[in-house]
């Protein structure tokens, strides 16, 4: 495994590289998920064909063709994304990475949390009306927390999906965990040891989220924790 220690600086800024665009990919699929989810189960028809539009292309395209349309239409379209925020500088691929990465796991996102929503009994809707709450403050504090909680597995999925996808950004010339750890493999052709290299690193993002995930099911739905400790035991 020397060749893992003599290029550490690539592998670590690599990992590194995809815990960042993971961690903004999350949080944005996270938002467009919710936003769409609430779209989908609104009376309203222009948004809520807009929604559905959205969920069926993203949900069914690939990944991949999604993010080199994005990464060379974007240009075409005047747009260069590529900032610089507290001393981070954000170049093009990882922009737009960031974008592809978000588009396409919130259309996932928004029906699994869509999922929730419908769960939900119709009665908490019209109690929370009768308290004298707005429709929005009935989502944002009723509805929207109590379908989060009891879709926390699927999110979780989602979330682990979404880390091991990032690393198809690496078509994009994005300097992410995989496209360094090919750069390092054209170098030393020392194949095994550089991939098996990069299954320990993706373990050990995954790993601690399925933990986390199967943490935060047990603390925040105890009842649905119980009821599947129950029938493991039978």
């Amino acid at each position: 495994m020397d060749v893992i220690f003599e290029n550490g600086d690539l592998f670590l800024s690599g990992f590194l590289t995809t815990i960042y665009i993971s961690i903004f990919a999350a949080i944005l699929s996270l938002i467009i998920g919710i936003v769409v989810a609430v779209l989908r189960v609104t009376p309203s028809g222009g948004l809520k064909v807009l929604a559905i539009v959205y969920t069926e292309f993203f949900r069914n395209t690939p990944f991949l063709v999604q993010a080199l349309a994005l990464y060379f239409g974007l240009p075409k379209l005047g747009l260069r994304l590529q900032f610089q925020v507290f001393g981070l500088e954000f170049n093009q691929s990882f922009v737009v990475g960031t974008m592809a990465l978000a588009l396409y796991t919130g259309a996932y996102v928004a029906e699994t949390i869509r999922s929730g929503l419908l769960a939900i009994a119709p009665g908490q809707t019209e109690a929370a009306r009768s308290l004298g709450l707005s429709m929005m403050q009935t989502l944002r504090l009723v509805i929207i927390p109590q379908a989060v909680r009891l879709v926390i597995p699927p999110l979780g999925n989602l979330l682990i999906a979404l880390v091991k996808n990032s690393a198809v950004l690496t078509a994009i010339g994005l300097a992410e965990l995989m496209y360094n750890a090919s750069q390092v493999n054209n170098r030393t052709f020392r194949t095994f040891e550089v991939f098996t290299a990069v299954i320990i690193f993706y373990l050990v993002l995954t790993l601690p989220l399925g933990w986390l995930v199967s943490y935060l099911e047990k603390k925040l739905n105890p009842l649905r924790a119980i009821r599947l400790n129950l029938r493991g035991a039978r």
